[in-house]
């Protein structure tokens, strides 16, 4: 459809009689102002604008909470260790609790848990980490509609905005090379727009999805440990 029209533009522009002479064509380049352009790509613009809010939004909101829950104490297996050989249980559960932390949540539920066999303290401990998991992953699945529905959006801006155009040339039958240049370069503005704000969401979703499942990593090793504190404190 756009090579049609980029078709009847060359078209529509009269061939220079010393064409033929081998000559250097020099065109000067205007830049627009961008804020100009973008606020001539419609309607779709603003539903475009909401999306790039979300995406931001949800970025800084993901951001601040993964950032808090993912920390990691390495001490804490030290903690608990020393506390568990001098039977104060109360004092290694107290002290995981103040902690709002995914790996002191789930170390917490671990010791909630003593007195219960090794496969149930672990199976307790893997369910509360899938909740912190599922937790962290929650508001994600937002990102990634932004990154698929954006870029769609754009694309439908331009198509209309092409229709449009050939609307325009079969109510005047005429070609006018301004109008039509001028009403194609706004439409694909939003397909630029569109395609920007996916690329922003996906990347924000791609960053948090491998930060969480590092994460997992991490907090499966420290649960590994704890389960040997147990194991060791048993015997």
């Amino acid at each position: 459809m756009l090579t049609l029209v980029f078709s009847l533009l060359q078209g529509a522009v009269p061939q220079d009689s010393a064409a033929g002479q081998t000559a250097a064509v020099v065109t000067e380049h205007v830049s627009a102002p961008v804020l100009e352009i973008m606020t001539k790509g419609g309607v779709v613009m603003i539903f475009l604008g909401l999306c790039l809010l979300l995406a931001i939004y949800f970025i800084i909101e993901r951001f601040i909470y993964i950032n808090n829950r993912t920390k990691i104490d390495h001490n804490l297996m030290g903690v608990i260790k020393d506390n568990l050989k001098e039977n104060r249980m109360d004092s290694a559960l107290a002290h995981c609790q103040r902690m709002n932390t995914a790996q002191g949540q789930v170390m917490a539920t671990g010791l909630n848990f003593l007195g219960s066999n090794m496969r149930e303290i672990e199976s307790a401990m893997e369910t509360r980490a899938n909740v912190e998991m599922s937790a962290m992953e929650g508001n994600l699945g937002y990102l990634s509609l932004v990154a698929r529905i954006a870029p769609m959006l754009g694309f439908v801006g331009t198509i209309w905005g092409v229709i449009n155009i050939f609307y325009t040339i079969a109510q005047t039958n005429g070609l006018e090379i301004g109008a039509i240049s001028e009403g194609l370069y706004i439409k694909m503005v939003t397909s630029f727009a569109g395609l920007l704000v996916g690329i922003i969401a996906f990347v924000g979703y791609q960053l948090f999805v491998r930060k969480v499942d590092r994460f997992a990593e991490r907090l499966q090793e420290q649960s590994l440990s704890f389960l040997e504190i147990l194991n060791k404190s048993n015997h």
